[in-house]
C-alpha cells in the first residue's frame, strides 16, 4: 500500500479509466458536488488522502474498526463477506467513483465485509467522523446519500433473491452483466469486457462451483451469446443475455439448440 502525500493536488473526484464508461450511476463525488456547501466540499478536499493498493491487497477487512470512508479513484474492487464455515462470497463489485465502507455507519462502527483490490487500485480516503459531520450539516446531501444507500441495498436484496430463483448459467450471465455495468467495455475492443472476473471469483459471486462456471461459460459460448478470448469474455448477444436474466427463463444447453 502506498500513500500519496501531495494532498494539495488531491481531490476526491474520480478520474475516468481508459475504457468505455459503464452504465451511468450517481456516485458519491457527484452527490458531494451537488448537495454539500462549498465550505464542506473544501473540508472534504483538504482532509482527503489518496492510497494505492496492489492486486489482492485488502483496502479494509471484516471486523476492523471503521475509521474511514473510501471512494475508488481508479481501479477495481470486490467486496467479500465471510460466511459460517469459513466460506467467502463476493457480494459486490466497485469501480471508479464508487464508495466503500459506508455500510459500517452505525452505533457499532466496524466493517461487515472486506474490500479487496482486483487490480492495482487507487482510493480516496475520508475520515469517518468528518463524513458523519458532513451528513449532519448538509441536509440535502444526507437525504440523497440515504437514497443512494437504499438503492444499493435494493440491488443486493434482488441479487439474493436471484440466487434462489435462477439456474447456474443465468447466475453466471448475471455476473458477466454486472462486470459490464461496473467496469465497462474495452475501448479498443468494444465488445470485450474491460475486466473479466477470474473464474473462481465468478463462482463465488454466482454461489456455485468453479466447475459449474466452466460448464456455464462453455454453454453460453456454444449458444453464441459470448465468446471466450483467453481469460476474457466478449459479449456477442448482450440483449439476449439480459432477457435470460430478467425473464428467469432457462437457458437451453447447446446440445438442444434448434438448428435454425
Amino acid at each position: 500500500m502506498e500513500c500519496d502525500r501531495t494532498l494539495g493536488e488531491v481531490v476526491y473526484f474520480a478520474a475516468p479509466m481508459g475504457t468505455t464508461p459503464a452504465s451511468p450511476l450517481i456516485h458519491l463525488d457527484q452527490l458531494i458536488a451537488r448537495y454539500c456547501t462549498p465550505k464542506w466540499q473544501e473540508l472534504l478536499r483538504k482532509q482527503n488522502t489518496r492510497l494505492e493498493f496492489g492486486k489482492g491487497e485488502a483496502i479494509f477487512a471484516s471486523g476492523q474498526k471503521a475509521e474511514h470512508m473510501f471512494m475508488v479513484h481508479r481501479g477495481r474492487v470486490k467486496v467479500v463477506v465471510h460466511q459460517p464455515g469459513g466460506k467467502a462470497r463476493i457480494i459486490r463489485l466497485a469501480g471508479d467513483g464508487e464508495v466503500l465502507g459506508h455500510r459500517a455507519i452505525g452505533d457499532e462502527p466496524t466493517y461487515a465485509a472486506s474490500a479487496i483490490a482486483l487490480t492495482p487500485t487507487t482510493v480516496n480516503v475520508i475520515p469517518m467522523e468528518l463524513f458523519l459531520s458532513t451528513l449532519q450539516a448538509n441536509n440535502l446531501f444526507c437525504y440523497h446519500f440515504l437514497l443512494y444507500f437504499a438503492a444499493e441495498m435494493r440491488v443486493l436484496d434482488q441479487q439474493q433473491r436471484d440466487l434462489m430463483e435462477m439456474e447456474v448459467a443465468q447466475r453466471v450471465a448475471q455476473v458477466l452483466l454486472l462486470c459490464q455495468s461496473t467496469f465497462g467495455m474495452d475501448r479498443e475492443r468494444p465488445t470485450v469486457l474491460a475486466y473479466t472476473l477470474p473464474r473462481r471469483d465468478i463462482a463465488s459471486m454466482a454461489d456455485t462451483s468453479y466447475e459449474s462456471v466452466i460448464r456455464a461459460l462453455s454453454d453460453l459460448q456454444q449458444q453464441g451469446i459470448i465468446e471466450l478470448v483467453g481469460k476474457e469474455v466478449r459479449i456477442r448477444k448482450g440483449k439476449t443475455m439480459e432477457r435470460m436474466v430478467s425473464g428467469r427463463k432457462s437457458i437451453p444447453r447447446a446440445s438442444n439448440r434448434p438448428s435454425s
